[in-house]
């Protein structure tokens, strides 16, 4: 029987127009004077009037925002914002938007709080202490970033992902308005669900850090996502759909966060560094070739969530892996997603490129939790069969 640790330490809150509360949100957790970090967009198209509102209604005539996010956000970014932050004297940090901007404001609130250079806590536990204040308030349904405990910032120097990775990293609270998913555009809501349905599918099989706990968190929010993200990507302003996937999203945070992911993200994380690939879009194209390498170790569980899904009747556990396989595939095709990393811009590798992009793949933090060992023969072989 394996022993093991589950810890979620965000309150999550979930509700229509719940965005407006979020001054009185950061205020229970003592924060007074918060810098609003988000991104121009939703400054541009005032989808967070509601949250400014409120702040004014709070006392800050004058709210601090930090809203040069970009798409994929990098330590220039993050300094910015934090010298921003500690100019106006702000003491928390409500974040909204998506995994970026949530991963910026992880990542600034580590300078806010402890100082220093960011770099200086890069890694896996190196922090070991609490944190400002931090309300995150998601407008996608995938990254799981508002209940996560790590945070990728891009280095544009050395074309790498820094991971920093801290239970302290954890959001004090999420709230989860699916009015702010309304307008995200078909393409990108099946991008980031499918990003939380690759959070499941890895969080299930990982190696050793596994629970029934967060198994069950995974396997619920897997179904939503099959049951719901169609219908979000066709219809935008259905908000019961808007609402499913951001639980999903979010339940699937929960669970990788306590679980680990595995060569799916290894090769996403890799494959964006290097080519500027949308996250999302990359899992999604990777997912059923990182699935079927894993087959060997994991058929048991993936038959077994094949059957609980609906996917297949069958007993054999191989059998009914190549069925969750094969609705992982439908789905791409039903949300309108591509299948192959051509599809996708990223160009065909020579060997000496090659050579050092399965070392990015290989120093990934989140391959350490797959189930199989890969070499390098493995992923590049993966990279063939996914171009």
């Amino acid at each position: 029987m394996n022993t093991f640790v589950f810890q979620s330490p965000t309150k999550v809150c979930f509700g229509e127009n719940s965005a407006a509360t979020a001054f009185d949100v950061v205020k229970d957790f003592g924060g007074s004077r918060p810098l609003l970090l988000t991104d121009k967009f939703l400054v541009d198209n005032n989808l967070i009037d509601s949250i400014i509102d409120g702040l004014k209604d709070g006392g800050l005539t004058e709210p601090f925002v930090f809203c040069d996010v970009p798409s994929d956000s990098d330590v220039d970014c993050v300094n910015s914002a934090s010298n921003y932050a500690k100019e106006n004297g702000c003491d928390s940090i409500i974040a909204v938007g998506g995994g970026s901007v949530m991963d910026t404001a992880k990542a600034t609130n580590i300078c806010l709080s402890l100082g220093g250079d960011l770099l200086d806590y890069q890694g896996l536990n190196i922090i070991e202490e609490r944190l400002r204040p931090l309300v995150a308030i998601p407008t996608t349904a995938g990254t799981g970033s508002e209940v996560s405990f790590v945070a990728m910032i891009k280095d544009r120097v050395e074309h790498r992902k820094l991971v920093f990775g801290s239970r302290f990293l954890a959001p004090d609270a999420a709230i989860l308005d699916p009015v702010l998913l309304v307008s995200l555009p078909p393409k990108l809501t099946a991008a980031t669900g499918l990003d939380a349905l690759t959070h499941c599918l890895e969080a299930l099989v990982a190696s050793v850090t596994n629970s029934a706990v967060s198994d069950a968190l995974a396997l619920e929010a897997a179904r939503l996502i099959f049951d719901y993200l169609p219908r979000a990507t066709k219809n935008g302003e259905d908000i019961e759909a808007r609402g499913q996937t951001l639980v999903a999203s979010t339940m699937a945070g929960i669970a990788f966060s306590n679980s680990g992911v595995g060569i799916v993200h290894a090769l996403a994380h890799a494959t964006g560094a290097r080519f500027q690939t949308h996250h999302g879009i990359t899992n999604a194209v990777y997912l059923p070739h990182g699935m079927r390498f894993n087959i060997a170790y994991s058929s048991e569980i993936y038959g077994k969530v094949a059957r609980a899904l609906g996917f297949s009747k069958s007993l054999d556990d191989n059998e009914a892996s190549e069925a969750l396989v094969a609705a992982v595939e439908q789905l791409l095709e039903e949300v309108g997603l591509p299948n192959t990393l051509r599809a996708i811009g990223v160009p065909e590798m020579k060997d000496a490129e090659l050579d050092e992009w399965v070392t990015l793949v290989t120093e990934d933090p989140a391959i350490i939790f797959n189930p199989r060992e890969a070499t390098a023969e493995d992923i590049i072989a993966i990279y063939k069969r996914a171009y």
